[in-house]
């Protein structure tokens, strides 16, 4: 399947009802930086989610604000779940992230991106993309699997493959060696590249931002009883599952 279908496929649904951890801390994080922003801002802070698919995080997130105005944007590539994001009063465009985003420069408070970047040939345009339509000092939010997580710096050295790591598209099996029984999705998911802690820093640097926080958050497919010491490891971002980052626009 070309990859420009399979992002724009049917099937990428909201399927778990809730939300999972690293939602729940880049919402943490994009709640305050909204209030600091809007004490800041003589106008409504705007909020732009990049990869919004249906609308329905957006929508989480506008529901924690109470009657605070806010501007809130979503952009996604699939016209079927943009289509399905027109129930909520928001503002949707639909495009493709390798051409850029379709907003005037310097236009937008926070940006949101969760689980997109790793799924991009050229992150780097998303990166100079997100910088130019924020607002100098304007904050930018990253959600992305960590290449350096507690289990694939053991996994490495034994020959298996990390895991977030796909090497096929059709199946997340291949390469999986013995965690092939742990896989409880074996359609891949589009990885494109994978980041670490110090990737992730030299990237938003290079693209003119400072990160000013990580924080680490859980996988939901980690197995049952392990799921303790992937809690322990958010202790340190840089071995946890997810890396949730805050960058600032210089």
């Amino acid at each position: 399947m070309p990859i420009i279908d399979y992002y724009g496929a049917q099937g990428w649904d909201t399927q778990t009802p809730g939300l999972y951890h690293r939602q729940v801390v880049a919402r943490d994080i994009v709640l305050a930086s909204l209030a600091e922003q809007a004490e800041q801002a003589d106008a409504p802070v705007s909020v732009l989610d990049v990869g919004c698919g249906d609308g329905g995080y957006l929508d989480h997130l506008a529901g924690q604000v109470g009657d605070r105005p806010v501007r809130w944007i979503g952009v996604d590539y699939s016209e079927h779940q943009l289509a399905r994001a027109t129930r909520l009063p928001y503002e949707f465009h639909q495009c493709d992230l390798g051409e850029g985003i379709p907003l005037p420069d310097a236009t937008v408070d926070i940006v949101h991106a969760a689980e997109v970047i790793e799924h991009l040939y050229d992150p780097d345009l998303l990166v100079e993309e997100c910088a130019r339509v924020l607002r100098p000092g304007g904050h930018l939010v990253i959600t992305t699997p960590n290449l350096h997580a507690w289990y694939n710096r053991m996994l490495f050295p034994f020959g298996i493959q990390p895991i977030f790591y796909e090497t096929s598209s059709r199946s997340t099996q291949v390469g999986a060696g013995p965690l092939c029984r742990f896989k409880e999705q074996t359609l891949p998911v589009g990885h494109l590249r994978l980041f670490h802690r110090t990737a992730l820093v030299d990237l938003l640097r290079r693209e003119g931002f400072e990160p000013v926080r990580f924080r680490g958050a859980r996988f939901h497919e980690v197995p049952r009883a392990m799921t303790w010491l992937d809690s322990l490891a958010c202790r340190r971002p840089s071995l946890a599952s997810i890396l949730v980052v805050l960058a600032v626009k210089r």
